[in-house]
């Protein structure tokens, strides 16, 4: 009876659960969490280009700037501005966020890293840059989602209400616009309407959160919860999968919103302040864990929307 019981748990496994896209669809055996990059003072802003190229930020302290992680590990520094957010633009230039000096900036690599200032008086998080040239950036602290063209510098608000916006990433065929809060448990979607507008808001990916120390437990009921998922930096891959990094952990979400599962940090003690997948064939997920990053072999395809659309 054990045997059989055995042998049935393993064809569910094998046949995907019916269908769901189960983390054994995307870890594979034998591949863990490897260090890229240590002695940092905080990681974040971490992004690919199209080649699999890895580029980071280090945020504070004597190392600040923005560096780049061939797929063989070789490790160049590009620029000291430290930023937050970090994305390719379809005319090759590195949009980022620098929330300190409240400011949008683009940074030409072809041209020594030149910079031009792109928006200021705002106060951005984190960024997704489309094929349109359409960067949507998170600013937490007014609960705001706003929208900034890059070819005519203007700025506008296109959501409110997320109690703490932080990470946001676009689906593979940017037609969703997704939204972590930080200080809730939910990724909001959104539709992205042909004129750059968003519409059709909705709290569809539910976060895992951790357990309240200082909760009540009850009897015969769920333990109690903290109320912030710490959601932040998010990706998508190209199967639509989502990809959030939070206190817990690396959750990862289906195209429908269903969970797939949750990795946990490499680094427990220490902040995940955001994820991508990049590296040979954009298929190394990479994490910014406090003073490191790591990244590990998975089964997907990073997405990459700086292909400039036709």
């Amino acid at each position: 009876m054990i045997k059989r019981l055995l042998f049935i748990a393993t064809a569910a496994v094998a046949q995907d659960l019916g269908g769901d896209l189960t983390l054994h669809r995307l870890l594979i055996e034998g591949e863990g969490w490897q260090p890229v990059a240590e002695g940092l003072t905080f990681a974040d802003g971490p992004t690919t280009d199209a080649a699999g190229n890895f580029y980071f930020s280090d945020m504070r302290g004597e190392g600040t700037g923005i560096y780049k992680v061939t797929p063989g590990g070789v490790k160049s520094k590009l620029s000291d501005e430290g930023v937050s957010g970090l994305k390719f633009a379809p005319d090759g230039r590195l949009i980022a966020c620098q929330g300190a000096k409240k400011r949008i900036i683009a940074i030409d690599l072809a041209k020594g890293a030149e910079v031009e200032v792109l928006a200021e008086d705002v106060q951005p998080n984190d960024l997704v840059v489309s094929a349109k040239g359409r960067a949507y950036f998170t600013e937490t602290g007014k609960k705001q989602v706003t929208l900034l063209d890059l070819k005519t510098k203007a700025v506008k608000a296109v959501d409110t209400g997320i109690n703490a916006p932080n990470g946001i990433t676009l689906s593979p065929d940017q037609g969703t616009l997704a939204v972590s809060d930080y200080r809730g448990a939910n990724v909001w979607t959104f539709r992205v309407e042909p004129d750059g507008s968003l519409s059709a808001k909705a709290p569809t990916m539910t976060m895992r959160r951790p357990v309240d120390p200082k909760g009540e437990s009850k009897f015969n009921e769920p333990p109690p919860l903290l109320a912030a998922s710490g959601g932040d930096g998010m990706i998508s891959d190209e199967m639509g999968r989502y990809f959030v990094a939070t206190t817990m952990g690396v959750q990862v979400f289906d195209p429908t919103s269903r969970e797939c599962g949750l990795l946990t940090k490499p680094q427990p003690d220490k902040p995940l302040t955001s994820c991508t997948l990049s590296g040979d064939g954009r298929g190394f997920l990479y994490v910014t864990n406090g003073d490191r990053i790591f990244r590990r072999k998975v089964q997907a395809v990073g997405s990459f929307f700086a292909t400039p659309s036709k």
